[in-house]
């Protein structure tokens, strides 16, 4: 029992993402972009091709991190929404 909640916990501390490793990843995929780009030009292309491979890897991550940060946010406001009503409603349910 003790052995499935500490890997239910490394799971959620493995999924735990911060805004500052979605900026350190979206920095990294503008580097990548950058390096193909200087590659392109060097006539470089199995760099070239590596370049294009990580920056196919890292921007569907980087896509799926915004769209769970916006859920995450739509989940708080509903909840507070929420939390709001019932407040206003144990308010006016006790002024009466």
């Amino acid at each position: 029992m003790a052995d499935e909640l500490s890997v239910k916990n490394a799971a959620q501390l493995a999924t735990f993402v911060r805004e500052e490793d979605l900026e350190d990843m979206e920095k990294l995929s503008k580097d990548l972009e950058d390096y193909a780009h200087k590659a392109r030009q060097d006539g470089r292309i199995y760099l070239l091709q590596q370049y294009i491979r990580l920056t196919a890897i890292i921007n569907p991550e980087i896509d799926r991190i915004k769209r769970r940060f916006q859920r995450e946010n739509l989940a708080f406001l509903r909840k507070e929404e929420k939390r709001l009503k019932k407040e206003a409603k144990d308010k006016k349910e006790g002024g009466i």
